[in-house]
């Protein structure tokens, strides 16, 4: 009886463990589904439950710093050139990435990183026909009352955070220089 006990213990133990992990992987899921389908601003309730809150606060200084640019440019003598702007690919790397699959999830305590696989289907522009591109970012999130996304490693390339940091750096010279 005391051995029956036991391992009905060990497989309640092992099911829980079993049921929170794939808890985790879908909320997970969800949530890096949901960045690559958003669109709002940074400043909306759901960037809230979507980004951590030093990502949310480097996305928030980065779009302040783009509307005075882009007062500044309405207010020069060329209010038709384009003002730096965050734009909705930061979060992929690239302006055309149309599909994304997640490959893995490894979660470690509260925090997550997910392999997710990212592709450029064959198109043709100008004549010229471009190959399917297929690359892999990395993605950070922290556990904060629920999984929310808190960096982009981009394959070769510099991080989310990285890229935010120095869009506001040089926005801020451009807004020094032509005071």
């Amino acid at each position: 009886m005391k051995r029956l006990l036991f391992f009905l213990s060990l497989l309640l133990l092992f099911n829980s463990c079993v049921t929170s992990k794939s808890s985790n992987e879908k909320e997970i899921t969800a949530k890096i589904d949901q960045l690559y389908k958003y669109t709002s601003p940074s400043n909306s309730t759901s960037s809230k439950e979507l980004f951590s809150p030093d990502l949310k606060n480097i996305l928030d200084q980065a779009n302040r710093i783009a509307d005075a640019d882009a007062q500044r440019i309405k207010n020069s003598n060329y209010p038709t050139d384009k003002p730096a702007a965050v734009e909705s690919f930061i979060f992929t790397g690239v302006p055309d990435a149309t599909n994304q699959k997640i490959k893995s999830i490894n979660v470690t305590g509260n925090t997550a990183e997910a392999i997710v696989e990212m592709e450029i289907s064959e198109y043709k522009a100008d004549d010229k026909i471009y190959p399917t591109l297929v690359w892999e970012n990395t993605i950070q999130l922290i556990n904060d009352k629920g999984w929310k996304i808190d960096n982009i490693i981009f394959t070769q390339r510099s991080t989310l955070k990285e890229q935010l940091k120095a869009f506001i750096i040089e926005t801020k010279k451009a807004l020094c220089y032509n005071k």
